[in-house]
């Protein structure tokens, strides 16, 4: 049990880190880390993932929020659209278990990095 709390303390230290520098794929990220280190299935990796995701999300948003830079005109909408789709692709994950996740984890990855690539390109 202490390495799985171990494991558990230094993965969410992690991706929480990166999740408030940087931020897109740290639930993906969560996931994969979860399923691949703690062993645990895709849905229950997913549900533990959004805790997670969730208060790291909210210290973020407190900090942002301090410092004056968050523009609620648009994030409440998104923010509204996005408790909605939250709410569609969980009931799916559930209804669909693995089969429907892994093929969607490889397609956000594979989105995620091109963003990333194209981004670094920009910046050069």
């Amino acid at each position: 049990m202490a390495r799985v709390q171990l494991s558990t303390a230094i993965i969410t230290l992690s991706i929480g880190f990166y999740d408030g520098f940087f931020g897109p794929g740290a639930g993906m990220f969560l996931i994969l880390a979860f399923a691949g280190i703690l062993y645990l299935d895709p849905v229950t990796a997913g549900g533990n993932a959004k805790i997670v995701n969730l208060s790291s999300n909210i210290a973020a948003l407190a900090t942002f929020a301090l410092h004056r830079q968050v523009l609620y005109a648009l994030a409440l909408p998104c923010a509204a659209f996005s408790v909605l789709g939250n709410l569609l692709g969980s009931k799916l994950a559930i209804k669909n278990g693995a089969k429907i996740i892994k093929p969607f984890m490889i397609v956000v990855v594979v989105l995620l990095l091109i963003t990333i690539i194209r981004d670094l390109i920009s910046f050069s």
